[in-house]
């Protein structure tokens, strides 16, 4: 849209200077003209017809501009019209809403009328003045004009908006929250995700939050809630974040916190365990009674100054704190006290997971974080029966692991959680074959859906196993580099299943990665990471490893290993 103001404002100023062919030639238009506004009335919101019809505002059309001279026409609708709504006749801070080109009237239900004017701190249950006016822009240079300001009483229904509720990517519930104390759109906690995580905050309204829309790029913390807006994503990084979203400035903002020091009468270093989003700290105590501790650490800022640049990323202090018997965060650590009820080997765990009451205390010792095996091996795929073939992690949430697979075996395959343990996780004769078990026999091992190079998935998490595509491997490309989403083949290397190689010029920085695409299609794709894997259809922003401007590489990918290098 500003670019449509700036590139209105040039047109104007060239007809200005360029029309001229004598004195007093000069061009002018009328500009954008203030419109009427008017409404369908006064309305006491109901929470049992949420889906009803509340409000209807019309207005009349101003999208047609003059000039002094009839040879020369303005386009249509170039004037953007933007709908203002205060609890004030002064608009401090108004709620906006764009309205679209050519339009005179919009509808509001009641959900949407409710979640409206609860953000313009309307009180619930009690019928308070909504003002509404429409402000009319033709460039960033020319004064806004301003409608008449309508006015009507609206009587709102309460709802819970201490909560927002964290939507996977699929929009399904995950049961992670963040918390808004004073219910004013501004929800903070902290949540345990993998590098990348897509996912929606949903309002206890309804209003579903994502990312703008924006097919330009480089706004990945500007939020919206329109139609057209796309999931949240996360950085690279995996473990603990405080996620702050403000629906009133819109924007949202991701403090990634890789490690937390103890000091005081406990001291170390803590652990953090995403899946439960807790902190813990194994320490042995002498003695029972209060023990005085501060927890602090270092942290990185991401937000929309940054994006999701880990160069670009502020070095933040983080700490935690106690006022009142209520644990706090900050950047300043201040004492928080702990009571010991028995003595030995016990744990310190700060436990974060609700955002409306966070938890330091020491109890008996707690299990450490299980490490996640970072591949899943597979036996038998080309009867050698040895450890050297395996699945990479790519989603680690699910523990699902894929990798291209050379099959050629004669008696099927299964596969191994560990090197050297042949402790079989197959074919479940008793259900579907789509369903793994573990522990079994060669006789219900997992035939091969046929010879060549598949790309083959496995879940421990669903004990599911699946193949990428239908078909085998027959053409791998590349395509990203230097931000150029042509797409290029490479060559397959002989005796080597999987290895592909090409010639690259780095002439450019590659911001977004680069994807090695299967047989020519985008459904089916490995992405390069910044520890110099591949990864089944997940990439990192940002170059390469290795990539320099002005060098030339032999770029190969190993779709097996799923390992990518640049060499000069």
């Amino acid at each position: 849209m500003k670019k449509m103001k700036y590139f209105l404002a040039s047109l104007l100023a060239a007809m200005t200077l360029t029309a001229c062919d004598k004195d007093g030639d000069t061009i002018t238009t009328s500009g954008a003209q203030a419109i009427e506004l008017s409404g369908s009335g006064d309305v006491v919101l109901d929470k049992d017809r949420m889906s009803g019809l509340a409000l209807t505002l019309y207005w009349t059309d101003n999208s047609y501009m003059t000039t002094n001279d009839e040879k020369v026409q303005t386009p249509i609708g170039t004037i953007v019209n933007t709908l203002q709504f205060s609890k004030a006749e002064t608009f401090e801070a108004p709620i906006e809403i764009l309205t679209e080109s050519g339009t005179t009237s919009m509808q509001f239900t009641a959900e949407e009328l409710n979640s409206l004017v609860g953000r313009v701190g309307l009180e619930a249950d009690n019928a308070s003045t909504l003002y509404i006016r429409m402000r009319s822009d033709l460039a960033n240079n020319v004064s806004s004009q301003y409608s008449n300001i309508y006015q009507l009483k609206v009587t709102p229904y309460s709802i819970d908006m201490t909560i927002g509720f964290v939507l996977d990517a699929g929009k399904a519930d995950t049961g992670n929250t963040l918390a808004s104390p004073n219910s004013d759109g501004i929800y903070s906690g902290f949540l345990g995700v993998g590098g990348w995580y897509n996912w929606w905050l949903q309002e206890g309204n309804g209003v579903l939050w994502g990312n703008i829309g924006d097919d330009g790029g480089g706004k990945p913390f500007v939020i919206s809630s329109n139609d057209q807006h796309w999931n949240f994503w996360y950085p690279g990084q995996s473990g603990c974040y405080y996620t702050v979203v403000n629906t009133v400035k819109q924007e949202w903002s991701a403090l990634y916190i890789p490690s937390l020091t103890v000091s005081g009468d406990v001291t170390g270093e803590m652990t953090y365990d995403r899946k439960t989003n807790k902190w813990t700290l194994a320490c042995s105590v002498t003695e029972t009674g209060a023990k005085t501790i501060r927890i602090s650490g270092t942290g990185k800022q991401y937000n929309s100054s940054t994006g999701t640049d880990d160069a670009a990323a502020v070095d933040t202090p983080v700490a935690f704190g106690m006022e009142n018997g209520v644990l706090t965060f900050g950047t300043t650590a201040t004492d928080i006290t702990v009571n010991v009820t028995a003595i030995g080997n016990v744990a310190l765990t700060l436990d974060l997971d609700d955002p409306k009451a966070w938890t330091c205390e020491i109890g008996e010792g707690g299990d450490e974080p299980v490490e996640i095996p970072q591949i899943l091996y597979i036996l038998g795929n080309d009867d050698t029966w040895n450890f050297d073939q395996y699945l990479t992690l790519y989603d680690e949430d699910n523990l699902c692991y894929a990798a291209a697979v050379n099959f050629n075996c004669s008696w099927g395959y299964y596969f191994s959680q560990a090197k050297d343990d042949w402790t079989h996780v197959n074919q479940d004769p008793a259900t579907s074959e789509w369903k793994l078990i573990i522990g079994g026999t060669d006789d219900n091992n997992i035939q091969a859906p046929g010879k060549g190079l598949y790309v083959t998935i496995a879940s421990l998490g669903w004990m599911s196993y699946w193949y990428g595509m239908d078909e085998p491997i027959t053409q791998v490309s590349y395509t990203g580099f230097n931000d150029d989403w042509s797409v290029t083949d490479m060559t397959a290397v002989e005796g080597l299943p999987g290895v592909y190689t090409a010639q690259v010029t780095a002439t450019g920085d590659t911001p977004w990665g680069v994807q090695i695409l299967l047989n020519g299609s985008w459904d089916y794709w490995f992405g390069t990471c910044s520890d110099g894997s591949l990864r089944w259809t997940k990439k990192n922003d940002g170059n390469p490893v290795g990539w320099e401007i002005g060098k030339t590489y032999t770029l190969t990918v190993d779709i097996c290993k799923c390992t990518y290098s640049l060499t000069e």
